[in-house]
């Protein structure tokens, strides 16, 4: 399937009329919902297809919101990147954007629909921790939710007004942040946004 996701992608990526813009569009989801089922299928050998390396957190950021740009600007949401210091963690690079990517595409599907609104990408030490809080100003989760907002396939409130939502995108990206050794916390108000947080060790303290 990557293939000819790949193809249809090269046939596209130099025209510019309405109609190609809206197929990249089209093609943009198809490509996350592949990532979402092969990145499933590689939990069960995640030992198997893992990397250690150290990395700067800004640099993975910005990697990841690049490649969003698409989605940012069909969504009209602007991404904001402010971080204290430089910071350096270890993680798998390849997991790490793809976790990036799920809490992109999720603070951007429950923020669209509004022009002029931020995610924020904020970067900080804490202790002897970099943590890195990716907020958004959309709806919001309840307060009924946010205990299983980690469960898989649970889509909860929100789930039932956004039909793209599958349930697994948070089950994965705690699933995977376990596995490198990193912690994840969400807190969200209705109305107000939410804010996902992860905690790395750093490397430089």
């Amino acid at each position: 399937m990557k293939t000819p996701v790949s193809v249809i992608h090269l046939i596209i990526q130099h025209q510019d009329k309405p109609e190609f813009t809206a197929i990249g569009d089209e093609l943009d989801r198809l490509r996350k919902g592949l990532d979402m089922v092969l990145y499933t299928a590689r939990l069960d050998t995640f030992e198997k297809d893992f990397y250690v390396e150290e990395l700067d957190l800004e640099q993975v950021v910005r990697s990841v919101t690049s490649s969003q740009r698409r989605l940012f600007i069909r969504s009209r949401i602007f991404p904001v990147i402010e971080f204290e210091r430089p910071l350096r963690i270890t993680s798998d690079e390849k997991w790490l954007s793809f976790v990036m990517t799920q809490l992109v595409t999720n603070a951007v599907r429950y923020s669209a629909g509004e022009e002029h609104r931020q995610i924020r990408f904020r970067g900080y030490q804490s202790g002897s921790e970099a943590v890195l809080d990716i907020q958004d100003e959309g709806i919001g989760i309840p307060q009924g939710d946010l205990p299983r907002v980690f469960d898989p396939y649970f889509t909860g409130e929100n789930g039932r007004l956004y039909q793209e939502s599958t349930g697994m995108g948070l089950y994965l990206v705690k699933q995977i942040c376990s596995r490198m050794g990193h912690g994840v916390e969400i807190e969200s108000e209705e109305g107000r946004g939410t804010t996902v947080r992860i905690k790395f060790k750093l490397t430089n303290v």
